[in-house]
């Protein structure tokens, strides 16, 4: 792919070279004669002679001669990128290598976005600087890993990358905001945008910033907000306008350039927004609802052959009748629950590592089968890309029906997912002993012949033993100190891309049929996470009595009620989990909170008389979050059929 992008570029250089004058080639060609390595070097040293503004006991005018002086090299960089593209990695390379020259540029920028007015920060010769150290920084951190970013501290200490956080993101937010900005800072909110996304998804490795240090200030946040509420509104009066209609287009690019600006919550409303403005385009009524029947002992052959079909109108409403062991028809009508019980057996049993379509980390993080294609349980019959495709739609209908489905899966996954880039850190997600052995590789300081490596990976595929060659002739290319970070990168590349790219693919083809990718690149690996399978917080129990409603006769202060929830505080955290499950059909607590599970949480008093209550078990409509309570008396029976019917899993059959 490379060699075909250096020829792509090359015809179109020489395309372009032939529309110049005589004098702008010459000019070029001048040019490119005195922009070696050399040269940049020499450029560099007026940068390095320039002292740093912190150790600098000039005056003011001198100050800003400095100032003025390290802009204008920069300037002449950037236009020199302008000029030859082709000269972009030897003048970042020079910069990005030389830690002296990147520390003073952030000294400088760091002085300069302390002291300038944030209407100022872009004046054209001061933002070249901002913009120079955005474009190295950047290209270094590319190379740089998280030993070398979060032990080592290098180039910069954490408390000096929170700090260039803080102070960029006042300069490059607040330029979204601008309805007119000059092309300088076009540039500037271009490269430093580049460079807080490159840091935040350092911060979703490990965190060394919290949430709230990348957020936009609240008077541009109440902006978003305040926009949202009238779109929903208007929306609630005009059920067919478009999202470009609601919300203005500057809040869409924010949304696709630093979606981290805005908070979790706030992001998560604009995804359930935009869900309401498609499905209104359905016309799901129910002359067009989908209704199947689905074998216990099937579930997922049968969902396949019955759903599969359906591609992008799986977001209809979709009503399950299930077949029970015995051949026999299930008790209950879905009006919602059943499809979420479906929707979390179904998930259960294909993404199980024992199907054969997923594998699962040390960790129980789950990701595509490299051998799926041999290894499911209907290999040689259904194309297993089509089974990736239709568990893709599996997970993007829970996440368009809000439905929270229990999968865990693997970090570098989920940012394939998100259609990021795959860096060498990610390889830690996926295999930790392989991404310790290429560190060691990479570091290695003696004699590269005894480690005695080639260009090939070795794997065991269904007890075969075979080996792959990273580049051809890999097997005759031995690995040393001049290319063991090439080395390095295609293994990890091999191991997270490769292997597995098809599989991917057809996986995230199913997803984008229900949910298209820009709803969900608005947040990051975790945050996704969260999205598909609830907070990973203990279920609350106060936050849950708080959003709790009452019916047929009961209130918070009757004494079944006060009864019950004394019983549930002594549960331990799993009964807790059952309990969730047996009145909603997840386990989990729902994104944002109690308040945001519809319907509400609700107990209702059953019919029985006294005397029988304390005998009789609990049940529940999952469609309606409502458990039918008996109006226990004794804690002991009220705690022993609880949990009995908590426990059983039976659904819809104990009714």
């Amino acid at each position: 792919t490379r060699v075909q992008q250096t020829r792509i570029r090359n015809k179109a250089d020489r395309h372009a070279s032939v529309h110049l004058s005589p004098t702008m080639r010459a000019v070029k060609q001048h040019v490119q004669a005195i922009c070696n390595k050399e040269y940049i070097s020499r450029l560099l040293d007026v940068l390095q002679r320039v002292p740093h503004p912190s150790a600098s006991t000039n005056t003011t005018d001198t100050s800003s001669s400095d100032l003025l002086m390290v802009s204008s090299t920069c300037g002449l960089l950037l236009q020199l990128l302008d000029f030859l593209p082709e000269a972009t990695g030897d003048v970042l390379n020079a910069l990005a290598f030389k830690p002296k020259v990147l520390g003073m540029l952030w000294e400088w920028s760091q002085h300069r976005l302390t002291t300038a007015k944030a209407s100022s920060v872009a004046m054209e010769d001061e933002s070249n600087l901002l913009t120079m150290f955005c474009l190295v920084y950047h290209h270094l951190l590319m190379t740089v890993d998280n030993t070398e970013f979060y032990e080592d501290q290098y180039p910069f200490t954490l408390q000096q990358i929170r700090s260039m956080v803080e102070r960029f993101k006042g300069a490059v937010y607040g330029l979204y905001w601008e309805p007119h900005i000059s092309e300088s800072s076009r540039r500037l909110r271009s490269t430093g945008t580049q460079l807080l996304n490159r840091l935040f998804e350092r911060n979703c490795y490990r965190e060394f910033a919290p949430p709230e240090a990348w957020l936009a200030s609240d008077r541009y946040v109440g902006q978003v907000v305040s926009e949202l509420d009238s779109a929903t509104a208007m929306r609630m009066q005009d059920p067919n306008q478009e999202l470009d209609d609601g919300l203005d287009k500057k809040y869409l690019t924010i949304l696709q350039s630093v979606p981290f600006s805005l908070p979790f919550d706030v992001r998560v409303r604009i995804l359930r927004y935009c869900i309401s403005l498609d499905r209104n385009k359905l016309m799901d009524i129910p002359q067009n609802w989908v209704r199947c029947t689905i074998k216990r002992s099937r579930v997922v052959e049968d969902s396949y052959l019955e759903l599969n079909s359906l591609g992008s109108d799986l977001k209809r409403t979709i009503q399950i009748s299930f077949i029970n062991q015995e051949g026999l028809q299930e008790a209950g009508i879905d009006g919602g629950g059943l499809f979420k019980e479906f929707v979390n057996t179904l998930s259960q049993q294909a993404f199980n590592p024992q199907y054969g379509l997923f594998c699962s980390t040390s960790e129980k993080l789950l990701f595509p089968n490299p051998q799926a294609e041999a290894a499911h349980g209907w290999a040689g019959t259904v194309d297993h890309l089509k089974l990736f495709e239709f568990l893709g739609r599996i997970v993007g209908k829970a996440i368009y029906d809000g439905i929270l489905i229990e999968l865990r899966m693997a970090p570098f996954f989920l940012r394939k997912m998100l259609g990021k880039e795959m860096f060498f850190d990610d390889l830690a997600s996926l295999d930790p002993d392989l991404y310790k052995n290429l560190l060691f590789t990479k570091n290695y300081k003696g004699d590269f012949e005894d480690l005695a490596l080639n260009f090939v990976v070795s794997e065991d595929i269904l007890g075969e033993h075979r080996q792959t060659e990273l580049v051809p002739g890999g097997t005759n290319i031995a690995v040393t100190a001049d290319n063991v970070l090439r080395y390095k990168n295609l293994v990890s590349d091999y191991w997270l891309n490769r292997r597995i790219q098809q599989q991917s693919q057809a996986f995230m083809r199913g997803l984008s049929d229900l949910v298209k990718p820009e709803w969900i690149r608005m947040f990051s690996p975790d945050e996704l996470q969260m999205i598909i399978s609830g907070s990973v917080q203990k279920i609350d129990l106060q936050d849950l009595r708080a959003n709790c409603v009452y019916g047929g006769g009961y209130s918070e202060e009757h004494e079944s009620v006060q009864l019950f929830w004394k019983v549930v505080e002594e549960f331990e955290q799993e009964d807790r989990e059952h309990l969730l499950m047996f009145v909603t059909s997840c386990s989990r607590p729902p994104l944002l909170g109690f308040k945001d599970l519809h319907p509400a949480f609700c107990i209702q008093k059953t019919s029985h008389s006294p005397e029988e209550a304390d005998s009789r078990l609990p049940t529940a409509s999952t469609c309606m979050n409502l458990l039918k309570l008996p109006s226990y008396s004794k804690p002991e029976d009220a705690k022993e059929r609880i949990l009995y019917a908590i426990r059983s899993g039976a659904g819809f059959e104990l009714s």
